[in-house]
C-alpha cells in the first residue's frame, strides 16, 4: 500500500543521521516521522514491511524500552517512511542533534549523553540479545535515549533481513528465529503473544518471497553472461608459450637478480601474467566460467609466476 506524501520541506527534524531525517509528525505531535535520505540504500518493499512486523514484535516484548511503530512503507512520491512512536530526548541527546544540524563538534553532547544513560543502555542491549539481536543493534550512542519515567529506549527501527555480503547470491535474517520465538511464547498477555507469533510469521513469508525473487533475478543475470568458453581458450593461448618445459628451465635458472634483470624471457613471461590476470578477473565478472575453470587457469598462472620468481636481497625467489 502507497502511503501519502510527507512533506518535510520547512520541517525541523528532531534527529538526523548518515541516512535519515526524523520529524514530529504534524497531525500528532506523539508520533514522529522518520525517511530516507536521497541516496541513501533503500529496503525492498518486502523488507521494510519487515521492518514494520520485525519492530512490533520487540516493541510486544519490551513496550518500555522500543517506541511502538505504526506504519512502514512507500509514499507515492517514492520516499521510504516510517510512522513511530515519539520518545521524548534527554538533554543530551537535545544537544547532539542541535551540534549535528550546526556541523559542530559533538565530542561534548556525546559525553552528556554517556553520563545521561551508559549503565541502562548496557542492560538494553543484553536485553535485546537475549531475544536474538545480538547482531541486529547498531550500538551508536545517538540511537538511544531516556524518557522522564527513567527508561531506556533504543530508537532504530529493526532490519528483518540482508544479502549476505560474503555470497552475494544468499539472504540473511539479521536475527535469531528461534531465540525470538522462544521470547514470543514467554509473553503473558495471550492476545499480544498470538499477534506477535502472527506478525513473525508474516515476515518469514516474505522473507521467502524476497529470496526467491534474488534468486531469479541473479538466475536471469547470470544467462546473460557470455559464454567463457572463448575467453578461456584465449587465457590458455597468452600462457601456452610460458609453459613450455625449456623455457620454464630457463626461467627458473635464474639465481640472481643481475640474471634477472638481463632476462628478455622473464620480462616477456612477466608481461603476459599481467595481461592473463587483467583478461581473468574481466572473465570471472562477465562470463558464466566456473569456479573449477578459474581455479585450473589460476594454477597454471602460479606456475608460471614461481618460474620468474622474486627479486629478494639480490637473488631470485622462485618459491611462490
Amino acid at each position: 500500500m502507497r502511503l501519502k506524501s510527507f512533506e518535510s520541506a520547512g520541517l525541523e527534524p528532531l534527529g538526523e543521521g548518515e541516512e535519515k531525517r526524523t520529524f514530529v509528525n504534524p497531525e500528532d505531535e506523539t508520533r514522529i516521522v522518520s525517511e530516507k535520505k536521497e541516496g541513501a540504500e533503500k529496503d525492498t518493499h518486502r523488507q521494510l514491511k519487515g521492518r514494520y512486523y520485525l519492530t512490533k514484535i520487540v516493541h510486544n516484548l519490551l513496550p518500555n524500552n522500543i517506541p511502538d511503530v505504526y506504519n512502514a512503507g512507500e509514499s507515492i512520491d517514492g520516499k521510504q517512511i516510517i510512522d513511530a512512536e515519539r520518545i521524548s530526548h534527554t538533554p543530551g541527546h537535545k544537544f547532539l542533534q542541535k551540534v549535528r544540524q550546526s556541523g559542530g563538534n559533538e565530542e561534548v553532547a556525546l559525553e552528556q549523553m554517556n553520563e545521561e544513560m551508559s549503565e541502562g543502555i548496557g542492560d538494553l542491549d543484553s536485553e535485546l540479545e537475549r531475544i536474538g539481536f545480538s547482531f541486529n543493534i547498531d550500538k551508536n550512542i545517538g540511537n538511544y535515549t531516556k524518557d522522564k519515567a527513567g527508561n531506556i529506549y533504543y530508537l532504530e527501527t529493526f532490519k528483518p533481513w540482508e544479502v549476505d555480503p560474503t555470497k552475494p547470491e544468499e539472504f540473511e535474517l539479521l536475527f535469531n528465529e528461534e531465540e525470538l520465538r522462544a521470547a514470543i511464547e514467554s509473553i503473558p498477555d495471550q492476545e499480544v503473544k498470538q499477534q506477535s507469533l502472527k506478525y513473525l510469521d508474516r515476515l518469514l513469508v516474505l522473507f521467502e518471497e524476497d529470496k526467491k525473487e534474488l534468486l531469479l533475478e541473479n538466475k536471469a543475470a547470470f544467462e546473460a553472461l557470455a559464454d567463457s568458453g572463448p575467453g578461456i581458450k584465449e587465457l590458455e593461448d597468452i600462457l601456452k608459450p610460458f609453459l613450455e618445459e625449456s623455457f620454464l628451465q630457463n626461467l627458473n635458472s635464474l639465481k640472481t637478480k643481475e640474471e634477472a634483470v638481463e632476462s628478455a624471457q622473464r620480462e616477456y613471461a612477466k608481461a603476459g601474467v599481467d595481461i592473463f590476470l587483467k583478461k581473468l578477473k574481466f572473465l570471472q565478472e562477465e562470463t558464466k566460467i566456473t569456479n573449477e575453470e578459474l581455479n585450473r587457469l589460476d594454477a597454471l598462472r602460479r606456475v608460471v609466476s614461481r618460474a620468474i620468481g622474486m627479486v629478494k636481497l639480490g637473488m631470485v625467489d622462485h618459491s611462490r
